[in-house]
């Protein structure tokens, strides 16, 4: 739950969104468009393109497979596997179920949707201004600041009042998250997080914890999103950002998704929804 992040995490927590292709890799010369519209294997008269085989080639790739004859073989026996089940689909009427036709729907649109995006992602090129500028963001809002939490994390607010009536008495926090703590996390580490930017943190925590000074303990109970908090400061120090030329491709994921949410919010503006 208190994992350090990097620098560029938070603008980029949706760029699973730009599904980006790797290179064409089928062969040593890049076939054109109507080179990808030809048959690469027909299975029961039905051809199965050079286009199919290269998407599915792709996909090896991109899960790390090398581009080798072994892969392209397996491609090619993927392909006629997939045929043969289709062509029995639809030999069964599966194809007419109003379910099966709206999954298809779905599939088409979604590749639609990445295709899209990857256009609006690379639509212009990314200057250094560009990366300076959405750098100093992410820095600004990360804050200057780092904090280091014990805490222990409980679903019910009369347990967490409970615990602290047990801290108050002598009772130790590291010795408490490890036996009620819920927080897999840390509860291993008697309750102690990661450095946490100020940006990182949720904003109840952060009020909760910016005016104490180290190893002092919240005087109440902190509700979160996952439950309730009982929460000391450990320490804290100032944050210092990594160089920005180590963060480039974080920096590069972050402002295409910019461009496609600002792409999204026109496309919403202009629509007529009913």
């Amino acid at each position: 739950m208190f994992e350090s992040r990097c620098l560029a995490l938070r603008a980029a927590c949706a760029a699973a969104l730009l599904a980006l292709l790797p290179a064409l890799a089928w062969s040593q010369a890049t076939p054109g468009q109507d080179g990808l519209s030809r048959a690469f294997v027909t299975v029961n008269g039905e051809p199965q393109s050079l286009a199919r085989a290269e998407v599915l080639l792709r996909e090896q790739i991109a899960r790390g497979a090398p581009n080798s004859p072994q892969v392209q073989a397996a491609v090619r026996e993927a392909l006629v596997t997939q045929a043969l089940m289709g062509q029995a689909a639809v030999k069964e009427g599966l194809d007419k179920l109003p379910l099966v036709q709206a999954q298809m729907e779905l599939a088409r649109q979604s590749v639609l949707i990445q295709a899209w995006q990857q256009q609006i992602a690379q639509s212009k090129e990314v200057s250094d201004e560009d990366l300076r500028i959405e750098y100093e963001r992410q820095v600004k809002l990360l804050g200057p600041k780092q904090y280091r939490l014990r805490h222990i994390l409980v679903n019910e607010e009369d347990t967490a009042k409970l615990l602290l009536e047990r801290l108050r008495s002598g009772g130790k926090l590291a010795d408490l998250a490890g036996e009620y703590s819920r927080d897999e996390a840390t509860r291993g580490t008697g309750g102690l997080t990661d450095w946490l930017a100020q940006g990182e943190m949720q904003p109840a925590l952060l009020k909760a914890v910016e005016s104490l000074k180290s190893g002092q303990l919240a005087p109440a109970a902190v509700r979160g999103p996952a439950g309730w908090h009982v929460v000391a400061l450990e320490e804290e120090r100032a944050f210092s950002p990594p160089a920005r030329d180590t963060l480039r491709p974080q920096l590069l994921r972050a402002i295409a998704q910019q461009r496609v949410q600002a792409a999204i919010e026109q496309l919403r503006q202009s629509a007529k929804v009913e």
